[in-house]
């Protein structure tokens, strides 16, 4: 009975023949066998049959909706953005900023800008033709320009809407000439509009008395402080002043202007105001300094008297 169970338990322990197969042994005494592949099996799981003509079109459907979607898809994208609007066309915001859009574009050879700022029908005296032939005089004295720079006064309320005053300088390297207008701006709704510009040219007044020309009184307020404060040349200020001129002279004035640091100075408008004196017409001048990191005004009476200036006061604060 013994005998049987252990016949019984090697057989059932002896491995099976598979069959079919190639058995071959390597050099370390390890043996193999390579058994042919199950091909029905293999079928069944294959990958399908490709179809190429099918994918040559995807292929080419894809490449021209990625490239549509290159070309069009900034379209899209900047179509309706405020964000993607130059603010040189933005609608002025204020009566000081039409102005400067006006006189800015006109003298920066950018015209269509400048014209945009003009109200429906209106006619500036100063036209931005007018304003880029200025610019090119400028440029063909100076041998070019590299740089407009302009300053804006504070709104005046006028019959005719608010005025503001405004300075341009035209720069090439250390030279610098300047140009003084008064914008006219009118307000409709929530929109400002350029209705006419004027520019304040030079005069040449008499600096002596007696001499029979007749001379605008506001003009010569105008050329004394603007030499000064605005060109720089107290030189030619002195040179339209009476005999009998009372008040800080031209040189004063210069140097205080420059110990209070300004960069940028310019006349806010002039206006006439009332004088104790018949013979003399006063006006009153706000003079705007500004600086690195400050920016100040400071209020002037001048008087005139015949063809000269007779008298400087005010200035509290820088003289």
């Amino acid at each position: 009975m013994g005998r049987l169970f252990r016949r019984v338990v090697r057989t059932t322990r002896r491995p099976r023949r598979s069959g079919g197969g190639t058995k071959f042994s390597t050099a370390d005494g390890k043996q193999y066998r390579v058994v042919a592949v199950n091909e029905p099996e293999n079928n069944e799981f294959a990958d399908p049959p490709r179809k190429w003509g099918r994918v040559g079109v995807m292929a080419a459907a894809w490449a021209l909706a990625l490239a549509l979607g290159g070309w069009v898809a900034p379209t899209f994208a900047a179509s309706g953005n405020p964000e993607n609007q130059d603010p040189r066309d933005e609608a002025a915001s204020s009566e000081k900023n039409a102005a400067w859009r006006y006189l800015r574009y006109g003298s920066n050879q950018e015209l269509d800008r400048s014209e945009a700022t003009i109200c429906d029908g209106a006619s500036p005296e100063v036209s931005p033709s007018d304003l880029d032939d200025l610019r090119q005089t400028y440029a063909d004295e100076l041998g070019g320009i590299t740089d407009v720079d302009l300053e804006t006064g504070d709104p005046v309320a006028g019959v005719d809407g608010a005025t503001v005053a405004a300075t341009v300088s035209y720069i090439y390297q250390s030279s610098q000439r300047h140009e003084e207008f008064v914008v006219t701006v009118q307000k409709s709704g929530d929109t400002y509009c350029v209705s006419n510009a004027v520019r304040l040219q030079d005069e040449e007044p008499s600096s002596t008395n007696g001499t029979g020309e007749v001379v605008d009184p506001q003009d010569l307020a105008t050329d004394f402080l603007r030499a000064i404060v605005v060109e720089r040349n107290p030189q030619t200020a002195a040179a339209l002043q009476c005999s009998s001129y009372t008040g800080p002279t031209p040189e004063e004035l210069d140097l205080a202007i420059t110990e209070w640091g300004a960069t940028t100075a310019f006349l806010n408008g002039i206006e006439q105001a009332e004088s104790t004196e018949t013979s003399v017409t006063a006006f009153s001048v706000e003079v705007s300094l500004t600086g690195d990191l400050d920016q100040e005004s400071y209020a002037f009476v001048i008087g005139v008297q015949g063809n000269c200036v007779a008298s400087l006061t005010g200035g509290d604060g820088l003289i």
